[in-house]
């Protein structure tokens, strides 16, 4: 199939075909904005493991950036690590370049960085409210600027971009959060409609609770609990199922979807 699945015809590559692949992502190099913790973590090695090259950012945590890519240096994957906070266009262009100018090419870019303050709506700062929508959605709309002309030109990409259900439902005490993430939902539908007649494919997943260290730091035992009874599937995610996710929007077998968004969120939205 096209990379991109915008124009040509694909024969014979089905979904039974890519989960019996072993080198879907062979040769493909792939972005992830977030990457060194966490479902960006998760993302970078899965891609990795699958004989990807991979290039992650992080903004403060070099140890944890440095401890994904020596995880991948043992077991023979390629990932790279670069700084950069890409809430700010002239970082997030400089990450792209930089990623270019070493890989040569940019096959998938991965938008997951972002931030996850806990705060009731009264108590929002400016500057927090300005932080958590650049980190969440100014960096989705930076980077897909950046990296779009490149993929355009060459007739194929990927993007996936990282929402949330707190975009869908809101979510109390992140509202900042709810509202970059309901921006993410409608920036890629506009970007897919934009994209697709150039071969590139925009496609969004959205994560319910999942268990990451930043998420399972602002939980008290009985907020857990409640989180358990309202999820339908009775337990929290691991980052790996959101991963699974994107790897299937990046893959071949998703050839035909365009500008959808998919929840990962163990039954949640059905509420």
């Amino acid at each position: 199939c096209p990379a991109g699945g915008g124009s040509g015809t694909c024969r014979g590559r089905g979904v039974t075909g890519y989960f019996g692949s072993a080198d879907e992502f062979a040769g493909k190099v792939v972005l992830v904005t977030g990457g060194s913790r966490g479902i960006g973590r998760a993302i970078a090695l899965a891609f990795a493991a699958r004989d990807a090259t991979v290039a992650i950012c992080y903004r403060n945590d070099g140890r944890a950036a440095t401890e994904v890519c020596a995880e991948a240096e043992r077991n023979g994957w390629r990932v790279t690590a670069h700084r950069a906070d890409v809430g700010w266009s002239e970082q997030a262009r400089a990450l792209v370049d930089a990623a270019l100018a070493e890989h040569g090419r940019i096959d998938i870019l991965i938008n997951n960085a972002g931030v996850f303050p806990r705060t009731p709506v009264v108590d929002i700062t400016d500057e927090e409210w300005e932080e958590v929508l650049r980190s969440n959605l100014y960096a989705t709309f930076y980077c897909s600027r950046a990296v779009l002309p490149h993929m355009t030109a060459r007739g194929s990409g990927i993007i996936v971009n990282m929402g949330s259900i707190a975009g869908k439902r809101g979510s109390r005490w992140h509202a900042a959060y709810a509202a970059a993430k309901g921006g993410v939902f409608a920036f890629t539908r506009s970007l897919a409609k934009e994209a697709i007649p150039h071969g590139v494919r925009v496609n969004a997943v959205c994560p319910g609770r999942v268990e990451t260290e930043i998420f399972g730091a602002q939980l008290d035992e009985k907020e857990r609990a409640r989180f358990l009874a309202e999820a339908p599937i009775g337990r929290l995610s691991a980052p790996e199922e959101v991963a699974a996710a994107v790897l299937f929007l990046a893959s071949s077998a998703s050839s035909y979807v365009v500008g959808e968004t998919l929840d990962v969120d163990g039954g949640l939205v059905m509420d």
